[in-house]
């Protein structure tokens, strides 16, 4: 089951996983071409109805809009994220796909040399020697959008730990339309289509990982997020780079 089934990455997912997966989404834009059922996430029975036989759920529903206010975040993102929780735990389902973000640690961007990587300016750096940023540095939230992804992630390790529910956390990077970067900082934060899709169909598959939060970037040269827990949790290593689409001098 997917939530926010109609938004860019829900579109890539049914795009890209439909071989191998019977998916069914929710979301407040129906499309009944794809099994995307118009609904609420904060609708309980609805959402424990379409979790019927399912064995996963993949939760990309929330604002995502980095400069939504508070007062707009609360129901999509806090709200509605405990009633997905809830609504899986009541219906027996075994592993929550949690779409988090990488603005729960938004804020080392702004010191160096992560402020200059972003920026393109990379005079001086070497990017086999940068400290890259783990799942087990303090979190630093940029936005109060960054801050209910904290919350998700910190909702689903109670859940995993008080109910037993394989929570599977996901600091996502830069997915585009455009599936390329369109600025500096793309070029270290892009997850590109290909790599999102492998990524997600590695946290389905995956066998017994009771709680986790990973990284989902490509294979950046300037990425300034880890890639080794991902490789050592899912087996999961992307194939592009960033750097790839830069046009040839």
């Amino acid at each position: 089951m997917v939530t926010g089934a109609a938004g860019l990455i829900g579109r890539v997912l049914w795009k890209n996983l439909v071989e191998g997966w019977e998916l069914v989404g929710i979301d407040s834009r129906p499309d009944p071409d794809a099994a995307i059922v118009e609904g609420s996430m904060l609708d309980r029975e609805t959402m424990i109805r379409l979790m019927d036989g399912a064995s996963a759920i993949v939760h990309l529903g929330a604002s995502s809009d980095v400069a939504t206010s508070w007062e707009k975040l609360v129901a999509p993102n806090i709200e509605g994220t405990r009633s997905v929780l809830e609504a899986a735990r009541q219906s027996g389902l075994k592993r929550f796909v949690f779409a988090s973000s990488n603005h729960v640690t938004g804020l080392y961007e702004n010191d160096m040399p992560y402020t200059a990587v972003m920026e393109g300016d990379y005079v001086s750096l070497d990017p086999e020697r940068l400290d890259r940023i783990t799942h087990e540095w303090p979190i630093r939230p940029d936005s109060a959008y960054g801050a209910t992804k904290a919350f998700g992630e910190a909702l689903g390790r109670y859940y995993a730990e008080m109910f037993g529910i394989e929570v599977i956390c996901l600091r996502i990077g830069t997915v585009n339309k455009e599936n390329r970067p369109q600025s500096p900082r793309h070029r270290a934060t892009l997850l590109t289509h290909r790599d999102l899709t492998a990524l997600i169909e590695a946290c389905l598959s995956v066998e017994n990982v009771p709680y986790a939060i990973l990284y989902g970037v490509s294979a950046n040269t300037w990425s300034i997020w880890d890639l080794e827990e991902p490789l050592r949790v899912l087996g999961w290593m992307p194939e592009d780079n960033a750097e790839d689409f830069r046009a040839p001098k």
